[in-house]
């Protein structure tokens, strides 16, 4: 049975509760990086992954920052769709081999762990790995990686919970459940 997005988006409302819901229309780019405000602030910012393509997610810390970030695919997409979370930066080292899209002079750390089933908060998905890491003063990014498949997704990031977020956000949160 599908349903309608409003619907969806009411069913989702605990989630939305919990992280303040945005929306990234698309960030294909470190240049057009969807800037995350208030770092410290929990949030699940959902997006469409397109084959082929990553999106950037800048964030500017303090020092001893403490990063939680989880990528979250719906359910109803294809179980071919695992979309791979980097922390780009500087000091973070060289992976080998180097993603091409990985600019000279910053580093990267590739999370790396299965996609597992996952219900809570109003939420039916499959869960990445977490990163989970100190960050030093300065601006990092997070790189979904979306490989070969495309689909849905959110970036789930820890802080305090404060409510909050967009209309948008609200919206693109039934649209995850239904991953079309």
């Amino acid at each position: 049975m599908k349903l309608p997005a409003c619907t969806l988006a009411a069913l989702l409302a605990p989630a939305a509760l919990a992280h303040q819901p945005q929306y990234n229309s698309g960030s294909g780019t470190r240049a057009a990086a969807y800037v995350i405000a208030q770092p410290r602030v929990s949030k699940v910012i959902t997006a469409q992954g397109r084959a082929g393509t990553q999106d950037w997610y800048a964030l500017t810390t303090p020092a001893a920052f403490p990063l939680d970030a989880t990528v979250f695919v719906g359910a109803r997409c294809d179980r071919a769709y695992q979309p791979q979370l980097w922390l780009v930066g500087p000091g973070l080292g060289s992976p080998v081999p180097r993603p091409t899209f990985l600019p000279d002079g910053l580093g990267a750390v590739r999370v790396t762990g299965p996609f597992t089933p996952y219900s809570g908060h109003g939420v039916t998905a499959r869960k990445g790995p977490t990163l989970a890491r100190t960050l030093g003063a300065g601006t990092h990014y997070l790189v979904v990686d979306h490989g070969a498949s495309g689909g849905w997704y959110f970036v789930s990031l820890g802080g305090s919970e404060e409510r909050g977020g967009t209309a948008e956000g609200r919206t693109a949160l039934g649209r995850f459940g239904a991953c079309g």
